[in-house]
């Protein structure tokens, strides 16, 4: 087992446990921070999103206090013309990888285990090697996961499928293009996209389960991508 200390040890590095480091470090300068993460890299939940997700709000207001996201930048085509810009989910990617690379580890205070799951009381394990590492805590162990949104990829659907049906998170609506079984497009739950007996071409209907942000995206982006909204339900 290998021994190591720290002040404060944050499970979770998603906008919840970087924009706690983010402040602890610039507030207490003697503050040391471990933190830990199953992701390979910074950003959370993010690392799982679909690809064409976006922020709900605009960008600014969004991460951590250190570092701003986006440019303030009008978006002057699309569904969110003449508001601010909302980023994607491959920019919020990005900048969480910034705020860690050019940020935390720089300060020198702060240490990261990426591909890591904690196991309590201060121990956590690689997923890769196995190999356990005991934590000395100073101060707090900080669960920045406990909020952590349910993601359809990471899950399966907690609900039976009719035969000739293919289930996929929102993830896999993109790649439709391949066109090899039919597919079903859901939203909170996971999101699925069929057609009736046929298994050689790309989709024509949907069904999305659910009716959160998710689902809204999927609808947005199944209309924006050519689909018959008689098709879509």
């Amino acid at each position: 087992m290998n021994p190591t200390e720290t002040d404060y040890l944050v499970i979770g590095t998603g906008t919840a446990g970087l924009a706690f480091a983010d402040t602890l470090i610039d507030e207490d300068p003697q503050a040391h921070v471990t933190l830990v993460d199953r992701h390979g890299k910074p950003g959370g939940h993010w690392n799982d999103a679909y690809p064409f997700v976006t922020l709900h709000q605009p960008s600014a207001f969004y991460g951590v206090n250190s570092m701003e996201l986006g440019s303030r930048r009008k978006d002057s085509i699309g569904l969110n013309q003449g508001l601010y810009e909302l980023a994607s989910g491959a920019e919020v990617c990005g900048y969480f990888d910034r705020v860690m690379n050019h940020k935390l580890l720089p300060s020198g205070r702060v240490a990261y285990h990426p591909m890591c799951n904690y196991l309590g009381e201060g121990r956590f394990e690689s997923l890769l090697s196995g190999q356990v590492t005991q934590v000395a805590v100073r101060k707090k162990v900080v669960d920045a996961s406990y909020l952590s949104p349910s993601v359809p990829s990471t899950h399966t659907q907690r609900f039976a499928v009719a035969p000739g049906v293919q289930v996929v998170p929102p993830n896999a609506l993109p790649q439709l293009w391949h066109g090899r079984r039919p597919a079903f497009a859901t939203g909170d739950g996971a999101t699925d996209a069929a057609e009736a007996g046929n298994t050689t071409r790309v989709p024509r209907r949907f069904v999305i389960v659910g009716a959160g942000k998710t689902a809204m995206d999927a609808v947005v982006w199944l209309l924006g991508a050519g689909a018959e909204p008689d098709a879509i339900q």
